[in-house]
């Protein structure tokens, strides 16, 4: 049986990674049917270079950060009736079996199958910290490796995420309300939570050709950056979301966003050799907003 399948590439301001992405993508042995780009209001160059391609669809919204514009991709997919929608970062580059190999897995027409994940890798081959999917149980994940099958996950990232089409029509889009970093968690435990299950696809593989793979991205963010205030607010919101999933418990949920943040504040400290109190207050006080985050889901009418 043949599947229609749409890729999806959010940008802003990131002509020469996407240009690499959509070439990926074009490589592709199984290739989409469609690739939709979405386009964040980009000011660079952006725009005039997606005018020239034939083999695009483009779509151009105000920036609504990442998680506006997978709202919009996927929303764009699921309305045009496509089977499975393969979600992806801008800055990933895939080997050219990326796509085959996920639709090849042992787990694809699995009934229970949620999602399915790439492995992604650095450039320098280790693993690329965003990347790093939410890990099932030890003895399922053991049990896969023995087995030389996909590992089940709970969460994965939207670097290449390949979702069918009714988890949209049973649980919604991803939010828009994120606006960048932590959609794609809750999306994906969202999906968990109702009973669906995810894998990650060990011989599907990309590339995150980001800037540096570092493991707390949040170190080097000033307090007032966009991806500081939104992603401290959205981690907190997933770990309370996870926690309630994984242990039925929020009150483990609020200790572990605590700790979190805690964990920030520790890290801060010993990266600028300083106490700053402002950075723990604004660390604080976004986790207040974590607690009484309540991000709008929409689903298909």
């Amino acid at each position: 049986m043949s599947y229609k399948i749409a890729a999806v590439v959010v940008t802003f301001n990131r002509l020469e990674l996407l240009k690499k992405c959509v070439q990926s993508l074009r490589n592709q042995t199984h290739k989409p049917d469609e690739i939709l780009i979405i386009n964040n209001s980009s000011t660079d160059d952006t725009l005039d270079w997606l005018n020239e391609q034939n083999d695009l669809t483009v779509i151009t919204q105000e920036n609504s950060g990442s998680a506006g514009g997978q709202f919009t991709g996927i929303k764009t997919a699921y309305e045009k009736g496509y089977d499975w929608i393969w979600c992806v970062d801008t800055d990933i580059i895939f080997d050219i079996e990326a796509l085959k190999s996920l639709l090849n897995c042992e787990c694809f027409l699995a009934t229970s199958t949620g999602f399915l994940s790439s492995t992604i890798f650095f450039r320098d081959a280790n693993l690329a910290y965003p990347n790093i999917p939410e890990l099932d149980k030890p003895y399922k994940i053991l049990n896969a490796v023995a087995l030389q099958k996909s590992i089940p996950i709970l969460s994965a990232s939207f670097g290449s995420l390949l979702i069918k089409n009714e988890i949209i029509k049973h649980l919604g889009f991803p939010s828009k309300d994120f606006f960048i970093w932590g959609d794609d968690a809750e999306f994906t435990l969202r999906i968990i939570r109702n009973g669906y299950k995810g894998y990650l696809v060990i011989n599907s593989k990309a590339v995150h050709d980001c800037g540096e793979n570092h493991p707390k991205p949040f170190l080097k963010l000033d307090t007032h950056d966009l991806k500081f205030r939104y992603g401290v607010r959205n981690m907190v919101y997933v770990a309370i979301l996870r926690n309630q999933i994984v242990y039925g418990s929020r009150l483990r949920g609020y200790l572990s966003g605590i700790a979190f943040v805690l964990r920030l504040y520790k890290d801060y400290k010993n990266y600028h050799k300083s106490l700053a109190l402002s950075y723990l207050l604004s660390c604080l006080s976004l986790f207040v907003k974590g607690v009484i985050f309540k991000p709008k889901i929409i689903k298909p009418e």
